[in-house]
């Protein structure tokens, strides 16, 4: 498996390619292009592109995942009226209209997953739209596909989380902005960001990061620091463990580390990425997809249902008028030359007898399959029961499905001989687990009794 992920900073944008499972990526190139101008220009994707596939001579480059840096984003700290992520994402736009210095219809917006001890709580991160599409374009005119658009925010998650982050702890990522992000149970409570500089006058970050670590009665949580810390942050956590990235990769390369392991760990960060216009019209165009297929499904099905009933009444009409023949060619056989009133009027009773049972034999006494049908869906009782099959041979109902339990089975049982009467046998042929799961598969034979 090979990963690319693709950092941009103000001087230079950095290229980091990783390979080998997901339990144990190793780097297999690291590549970097200075910027011309503040966050590249538009020669620097051709520049990382060229010297990507000169340190992956003969391997195909796949897409890649490229990080923004934490001066052209914006957090948020956003109470949504849901607790689970996907149904947040979709409304939490509106709660960031108004509230960024950037136009609303330029701001691109994701959500990380909320703590568990505030799940309606979550951390939004935005940037501008105009940016992140013109570094789609430049990477597409360059050759390489942008697969995913993250922060360097989900970047420092990913690499805690390569690095066994605990459940209760506090990340320090200097890439090269200060970001300091309070981890819970699995998500994000709160995030801060300062610019590098800041750290030659740390009061505020270390404020800030007393305030984050601070666990109330439980104590302190402890600290991750990724990159390099500034020696004053260092001191204010002596015992905290450091992570500056594999063995022999530049410390600018962090962040393009972090990118690329997104492949690796897709649970990370709850899947963290910016919605450009050009995926939003993909996702459009296949939920009308979707909806045509449904209705050609649809209407495919009700021509088959009509189909088949057709087809039903076409076989009643043949037993009626088999039936209609066998009457004549019988009545005919019983009395060609009728000369005993008496005599006649009991051979017609036997034949008329035989005829019943004939009538009995082809199915033409009992009900129509509509009538069946009915009967079979109203006796369906409630509860986790599918009816998949139906066959009707004759007098004889066949029904075959699925079941939760066995008791279902039985209550379909007991409603269908409710239904038919004590003149119909209602019997269970077959019934079994599945293959799949705890279901029961079973099998119902509804027919005349002889």
């Amino acid at each position: 498996m090979l990963s690319i992920g693709i950092s941009i900073s103000r001087e230079r944008w950095c290229a980091v390619a990783l390979s080998g499972t997901p339990g144990s990526p190793a780097v297999a190139a690291a590549v970097s292009a200075p910027c011309g101008e503040p966050f590249g220009g538009p020669d620097t994707a051709s520049t990382i592109a060229s010297a990507l596939r000169e340190a992956l001579p003969g391997k195909p480059i796949p897409g890649v995942v490229v990080t923004l840096p934490s001066p052209l984003a914006y957090l948020r700290t956003l109470t949504l009226p849901v607790s689970d992520l996907p149904r947040a994402r979709v409304i939490h736009l509106s709660e960031l209209d108004g509230n960024l210095p950037i136009e609303d219809d330029e701001i691109l917006s994701d959500l990380f997953p909320a703590s568990p001890r505030t799940p309606d709580t979550f951390l939004a991160v935005a940037t501008r739209r105009s940016f992140v599409e013109s570094v789609v374009s430049r990477l597409a005119e360059a050759g390489l596909r942008a697969d995913r658009i993250v922060t360097d925010h989900a970047s420092a998650l990913l690499i805690g989380a390569g690095r066994g982050t605990p459940d209760e702890a506090v990340l320090v990522a200097t890439l090269p902005d200060i970001l300091l992000m309070r981890l819970s149970g699995g998500g994000v409570l709160s995030a801060r960001q300062f610019p590098a500089a800041m750290a030659d006058s740390p009061a505020e970050i270390v404020s800030a990061l007393g305030e984050l670590s601070d666990d109330g009665d439980d104590g302190v949580a402890p600290a991750l620091f990724l990159g390099v810390p500034p020696p004053s942050l260092a001191g204010f956590a002596p015992a905290a463990s450091i992570f500056l990235g594999p063995e022999g990769l530049p410390p600018s390369h962090l962040a393009a580390y972090g990118a690329a392991l997104a492949p690796f760990l897709p649970d990370v960060a709850g899947g963290f990425s910016f919605r450009t216009s050009a995926e939003a019209a993909a996702s459009a165009e296949k939920e009308v997809r979707i909806r045509r297929f449904a209705a050609i499904s649809l209407a495919a099905a009700l021509v088959l249902s009509v189909g088949a009933l057709e087809f039903a009444k076409w076989v009643e009409a043949e037993k009626a008028n088999r039936v209609r023949a066998q009457v004549v060619k019988e009545f005919a056989e019983a009395a060609p030359d009728v000369r005993s009133v008496v005599q006649a009027t009991a051979q017609i009773r036997e034949k008329v007898a035989s005829l019943r049972l004939r009538q009995k034999e082809l199915g033409a006494d009992a009900p129509s399959p509509a009538e069946l049908l009915m009967q079979a869906s109203l006796s369906l009782p409630q509860g986790e029961i599918s009816l998949r099959e139906v066959s009707i041979e004759g007098g004889r109902l066949r029904l075959a499905g699925e079941a939760g339990e066995a008791k279902f089975v039985e209550a379909y049982r007991s409603g269908l001989a409710g239904t038919f009467g004590p003149s119909w046998a209602v019997t269970v042929q077959e019934a079994e687990g599945g293959a799949k799961g705890p279901s029961v598969r079973y099998t119902i034979l509804v027919e005349k009794k002889a």
